[in-house]
């Protein structure tokens, strides 16, 4: 009899240990836990200037860093343009606050951004190196001056505004680029950032239930810029779509550059989905038109590790000259 007691005492001394431990993990880790959010709201961003690479070249982003003020925030998964990296030293010299958040080991360990984070730093750029919470931070914005809004699909490399198809949308819209600080501000302290309503879309926090709900509310038409193609669940929405006799036309990264789009394009085929590769320039883009009237474009690719593990920031847009000229970029790329 007192064995058993012995025993009951033990077993319940070792659950009061277990919760006291779980409630201690759980204070100290929520910061580096991220924050899902159901939201699917699309509010829509309805003034905005698009600029489209490699057309437009370096001077939005340079003009931007060089107008700069009073700071600017940069968040991006690969920094390797040292025209850019020269504008980022300038700004610090001139008295800008300047900090950079870089994805400390991107696509196949590229190195460039080590070379940009310590020439950075040597000039007194404070820079990091991205939160671990999330398998790569592969978001591509900056805010200057904490009243301009940069949302890019690329990364500010050479190639970028040399060789690849890209948009970048520039806002001063005071709901977006409050937000877009405080994603920064989050990353920067290694913090959750909590969702609240906005044209912006951001992973993993609510990109996938924004993106879906975009497609979804389609009455006539979807066009998409895709690099990668490669989540189930979004393809099939796609072809749903297609199906149920909406026009839905897809440009792809060349498989041979992306492995995965060759599966997607072989789908694509036998679906009723129109499907194009565009190699020059390549796809590196990542856009939704819908019904000549809402976009998506931002980092965000089509694949489940995108949407669900990356840090990725996008936008919907609903401003007609973004429309517009997204509407003729795709027209002229599109090579069924």
């Amino acid at each position: 009899m007192g064995q058993r007691k012995s025993n009951k005492s033990f077993n319940l001394f070792l659950t009061v240990i277990v919760l006291i431990l779980i409630l201690i993990y759980g204070y100290l880790f929520q910061s580096f836990a991220p924050i899902f959010s159901p939201q699917a709201t699309l509010p829509t961003l309805k003034s905005a200037q698009l600029f489209v690479e490699p057309d437009d070249g370096r001077p939005y982003i340079i003009d931007a860093i060089d107008n700069a003020k009073e700071s600017v925030d940069l968040e991006v998964y690969i920094l390797s343009d040292n025209k850019i990296i020269s504008a980022l030293i300038n700004a610090k010299k001139r008295g800008v606050i300047v900090r950079v958040i870089l994805e400390e080991s991107p696509y196949l360990g590229y190195g460039a951004n080590k070379e940009a984070k310590n020439k950075l730093a040597h000039y007194g750029v404070d820079v990091k190196w991205s939160n671990r919470v999330y398998k790569f931070t592969h978001s591509k914005f900056f805010v200057t001056d904490m009243v301009n809004g940069y949302i890019l699909t690329l990364n500010l490399s050479k190639s970028a505004f040399a060789k690849n198809r890209e948009f970048g949308v520039i806002t001063q819209d005071s709901t977006s680029v409050s937000e877009l600080e405080k994603i920064f501000q989050a990353d920067w302290n290694r913090k959750p950032y909590r969702v609240a309503e906005s044209p912006l879309v951001v992973s993993p926090e609510n990109a996938r239930i924004k993106l879906e709900n975009l497609i979804k509310d389609a009455k006539k038409e979807i066009l998409v810029y895709a690099e990668v193609m490669s989540d189930a669940d979004f393809e099939k929405l796609l072809v749903a779509k297609a199906q149920s006799g909406i026009s839905v036309r897809v440009i792809l990264a060349d498989p041979s550059d992306i492995d995965s789009n060759a599966d997607a394009y072989e789908r694509f085929l036998t679906s009723k989905i129109q499907v194009s590769i565009c190699s020059t320039p390549f796809t590196h883009a990542k856009a939704i038109l819908v019904d000549d009237s809402t976009a998506y474009i931002g980092s965000i690719n089509f694949s489940t590790t995108s949407f669900d593990q990356n840090r990725e920031v996008g936008i919907i847009v609903s401003a007609p000259e973004v429309i517009s000229k997204l509407k003729t970029t795709f027209l002229c790329d599109f090579r069924p």
